[in-house]
This record gives structure tokens, sequence and C-alpha cells, in this order.
């Protein structure tokens, strides 16, 4: 067994503290290499001096909240990418429990496209029970 494993948490606690202060890592590095909670990697994080001049602005954790089942909620969206010529629509759907992604390109992005989209997403990735999209005319059609 390493040094680590047979540490108490107080001390794996201070490792981490010590890390952190030398190698700067973030939140979801310190938790994978530490085995914190999210409270004390917060702690860690928010009363480093150095970290406070770079720190990101949060959109809170219920924006795109992580589902606990895969295909329970797809984001979905199209994109424009002029170098694929005339397939510069992409049409992406991302499973938000496991982060999978679809892709596919497209010569447009009305419904007929959004539905060949699904259709092999669908075969790749299973069925979702809900899809969440900007509303916008792609999605909004009543096929």
């Amino acid at each position: 067994t390493t040094s680590a494993e047979t540490a108490n948490i107080s001390d794996i606690f201070a490792q981490a503290k010590l890390s952190h202060a030398f190698y700067h890592q973030n939140a979801p590095a310190l938790i994978r290499m530490f085995k914190l909670s999210k409270d004390q990697e917060k702690a860690i994080v928010v009363t480093c001096p150095n970290c406070q001049n770079y720190q990101i602005p949060s959109m809170g954790t219920g924006v795109n909240p992580r589902r606990q089942n895969s295909c329970q909620l797809w984001q979905t969206d199209v994109t424009h990418f002029s170098h694929f010529g005339k397939s510069k629509y992409v049409h992406v759907s991302v499973n938000m429990f496991s982060g999978a992604v679809f892709a596919s390109d497209r010569t447009g992005e009305n419904v007929t496209h959004t539905i060949k989209h699904f259709l092999l997403a669908f075969a790749t990735l299973g069925v979702p029970e809900k899809l969440k999209t900007d509303n916008g005319p792609t999605y909004a059609s009543r096929k």
C-alpha cells in the first residue's frame, strides 16, 4: 500500500491542499486524485489566493444537470461548418448522462434533415425520454 492509502482523511486533505498550492489543479482533478468531497475541494480552491485571479464565473449547477440514467435527456442543436461544403449543417445530440455525442452532417436543417439525424442517433445511442432543444423552427414541427 502507498502512504496515501494508509493516511487518514485529514492527511489526505493536507496532501491535496499542498498539491494544489504547487500545481493549482481544478476542482474535478482534486476530487479524482484525492477522493475529496465537493465541499473539501471547494474549500481548497476558494481559499487559494492565486486561483482567485483566474476564477471563471459559474452558471450554476442547474443549467444542464447530468441525469441518473442513460437516455433520460439529450441536448441537441444544429451548427454550421462551412468547410463541409453542401453538408455544412452539423446536427449534434449529446446524452446528458454519459456525455456520448452523436453528430451527423446534413445538407439542411429543416424537419426532414432533423428526422434523419434522429433516426441515426436513436439507432446508435438508443431513444431518449426527453430532448432539450432551442425550440427553433427545426424542432417546432409537428412531424
